[in-house]
């Protein structure tokens, strides 16, 4: 199985937000989804959760009261010590069943304006849940690949000063990537989208193919600049380190092919990248790896 580090962008962005908002109940991408498809049955279960609930709180209450009163009787200085908080639960449970259905609406009306808000919430969220799902797929399905592959999820870097771009004029500052998997055939970047055929006809979307060849050209300057990456040398020279551009469509993909840059579907995916031939030893490999994490978790801790 590949080798994985890092969490996915999306989902840590998805964490925060809901962190935020103070909202803890989601542990994972399909309970969100869960709760979604579910809303609408769970509101209606609320008043008998809740009854439940209160039901056991009175019985508590009586069973917790029953007991500092056997201890109390025990002596003066239990009877002392006990009094006050006899008399709380005694008054706590009286009020919760003088009250009782008053207590129950109460507590629905609270139960109900958290779930709206928590729904409200995650409904804003539906973008950022989107591209979670969609890599998360990416790399699950990379998971099939053998241990001699390495995948890094979330690559960023800064740099200071910026790269510059000569035939696009353009000064690079930083670079976010969904996906790099470096292995013998060389490193493969992968952006991954989880896009409808309306979403790939929209014109105010940003070009994909854009955003890979930018990030790609940075990367191939980033590694075949360095000179610290322990690499066999060949006697003709320094070897170059290849990279492959890959977009990684979760639902449907153009029928256009593009320039530097391969579309591919979730099951066309490994097979193109095990098509290449291996060019690099696995201790070239894990050099590559080494170089590319460092660099990513320097700058994530900086």
């Amino acid at each position: 199985m590949t080798i994985v580090v890092g969490k996915i962008e999306p989902l840590k962005k998805l964490k925060e937000i809901l962190n935020d908002n103070g909202i803890t109940r989601f542990n994972s991408i399909g309970e969100i989804n869960a709760f979604i498809k579910n809303y609408e049955s769970e509101k209606k279960e609320i008043p008998k959760i809740i009854k439940i609930s209160l039901d056991e709180e009175i019985k508590n209450l009586g069973e917790t009261s029953k007991q500092a009163i056997e201890k109390s009787n025990k002596n003066i200085f239990n009877k002392i010590v006990y009094y006050l908080k006899i008399k709380a639960l005694t008054n706590k449970k009286s009020s919760l069943e003088n009250n009782y259905e008053k207590a129950i609406s109460t507590r629905c009306m609270e139960s109900y304006k958290k779930m709206d808000f928590t729904k409200e919430v995650v409904d804003g969220l539906y973008t950022i849940i989107a591209g979670a799902v969609g890599e998360n797929l990416t790399v699950k399905e990379l998971q099939k690949l053998s241990n001699d592959y390495y995948l890094i999820n979330d690559f960023s870097v800064k740099f200071d000063p910026p790269i510059y771009n000569k035939n696009k004029n353009d000064r690079i500052f930083s670079i976010q990537i969904d996906h790099l998997l470096i292995c013998k055939s060389g490193v493969f970047l992968l952006e991954t989208k989880n896009w409808s055929n309306k979403s790939i006809k929209n014109l105010d979307l940003r070009s994909p193919v854009e955003q890979i060849s930018r990030t790609s050209y940075t990367l191939f300057v980033l590694l075949n600049s360095e000179s610290n990456i322990n690499l066999a040398r060949h006697h003709w020279g320094s070897a170059k380190i290849p990279i492959r551009n890959i977009i990684v469509m979760t639902k449907v993909k153009p029928k256009e092919e593009f320039k530097h840059v391969k579309v591919l579907t979730l099951n066309e995916l490994n097979g193109y990248i095990k098509y290449f031939d291996e060019i690099f030893n696995n201790d070239e490999v894990k050099h590559i790896f080494n170089y590319l994490n460092n660099k990513t978790n320097k700058d994530r801790h900086s």
